[in-house]
C-alpha cells in the first residue's frame, strides 16, 4: 500500500468512527421520542375506547374519526366502547296495538345500541318527595320492556335544554348520557301549561359514518305538576308521565289511540299498553353498532 492509499484509508476510518459516535449519541433521543409517541398513542386509544391488544382496534386507531353534521352542527363521532353481543336478552313482541317510531331507517326503527349500556344521569335539584323512587321504577320498567341495560351514572348539575349539546367535556369523550332533570316552566318554557314532561334523543351516525342510533337523550319533568300528583295520591299517574317521556327517549312517537300510553294527551292508561310494549320491544331489537 502506498503513502497516498494509507492516508485515504485513515480518513475513511476516521469518518466511520465519527458516524458511529453520531449514531450512538442520537440513540437516547430516539428512544425518548419513541416513548413519548407510545404514551400518546395509548392515551388516544383510551380516549376513543380502543384496546390496542386487539388487531382490529389497533388498526382503528389510525383511521380518522368521522366528522358529521347533526342538527346543523359538526361532530367528530365518538367510537363506542368494545362490545361482545347484547347485554340483556331481546324482548319478544307478544302484544299487538298501536305504536309509532320517532326515527326510522330502511331496516326499521332507530334505537339505542343494545350491546352497550344506556348511561343516564339525574339532576335531582327540585325533585318532589317520592320523585327519586318514581324515576327509578320507570327506568327499570322501560329497561324490562326494551331489553336495554340502563346504568345510573350519578348526578349532574346540567340544566335541561331542548337543543342539548350532544358532546360535553363533563361526561368524557362519548356522546352525553341521557339526562333526567327536574325542572319548572320558568327554567324550561316548554313545560308551561298542561305539559308535565318532555323527552327525546338525537339520531346520530356510527363511528364509521354508517348506520344510525340514538344518543344523548334528555328528559325534563315538571316538578310542580308531578309533585301535586304524588301529593294527591296519584303516584301512578305521575309515574305514567315518566314512562311516557322515557318511551320518547328510547324512540317511540305518539299514537292516535287512547288505549295506549303514547297517546299525546292524558288518557285512562297509567301503564304501558299493548302497542307501547310492542313498539318498545322493537326499538330494543335494533342492530348493535360494530
Amino acid at each position: 500500500m502506498g503513502v497516498g492509499d494509507e492516508l485515504r484509508s485513515r480518513r475513511v476510518q476516521r469518518q466511520m468512527a465519527h458516524a458511529a459516535r453520531r449514531r450512538r449519541s442520537s440513540l437516547p433521543g430516539l428512544l425518548v421520542v419513541a416513548l413519548v409517541c407510545a404514551v400518546a398513542l395509548v392515551a388516544v386509544a383510551h380516549a376513543r375506547g380502543l384496546d390496542l391488544r386487539r388487531p382490529g382496534d389497533l388498526a382503528a386507531l389510525f383511521r380518522p374519526q368521522v366528522v358529521v353534521q347533526v342538527d346543523g352542527k359538526a361532530y367528530a363521532v365518538p367510537r363506542p366502547a368494545p362490545a361482545h353481543g347484547r347485554l340483556l336478552p331481546a324482548v319478544p313482541v307478544t302484544t299487538t296495538g298501536s305504536y309509532a317510531f320517532l326515527h326510522t331507517v330502511d331496516a326499521g326503527p332507530v334505537g339505542y345500541d343494545p350491546c352497550r349500556p344506556v348511561r343516564y344521569v339525574v339532576r335531582p335539584q327540585g325533585a318532589p318527595p317520592g320523585g327519586e323512587e318514581l324515576v327509578t321504577r320507570a327506568v327499570a320498567e322501560i329497561s324490562a320492556a326494551t331489553g336495554l341495560e340502563f346504568v345510573d351514572a350519578g348526578t349532574t348539575d346540567e340544566a335541561p335544554t331542548v337543543d342539548r349539546p350532544l358532546l360535553q367535556s363533563r361526561y368524557g369523550q362519548d356522546w352525553a348520557p341521557v339526562l333526567i332533570a327536574w325542572s319548572t316552566p320558568r327554567e324550561l318554557p316548554q313545560l308551561a301549561g298542561d305539559v308535565a314532561g318532555i323527552g327525546g334523543s338525537a339520531a346520530v351516525p356510527g363511528a364509521d359514518g354508517r348506520g344510525t342510533w340514538l344518543a344523548a337523550g334528555r328528559l325534563a319533568l315538571d316538578a310542580g305538576d308531578l309533585g301535586r300528583m304524588i301529593h294527591a295520591g296519584r303516584a301512578d299517574a305521575a309515574e305514567a308521565v315518566v314512562l311516557h317521556e322515557l318511551s320518547h327517549v328510547v324512540g317511540l312517537d305518539h299514537v292516535d289511540d287512547p288505549d295506549e300510553l303514547m297517546y299525546p294527551t292524558t288518557s285512562r292508561r297509567v301503564d304501558l299498553g299493548p302497542g307501547d310494549r310492542a313498539g318498545l320491544a322493537l326499538v330494543g331489537q335494533v342492530a348493535c353498532q360494530p
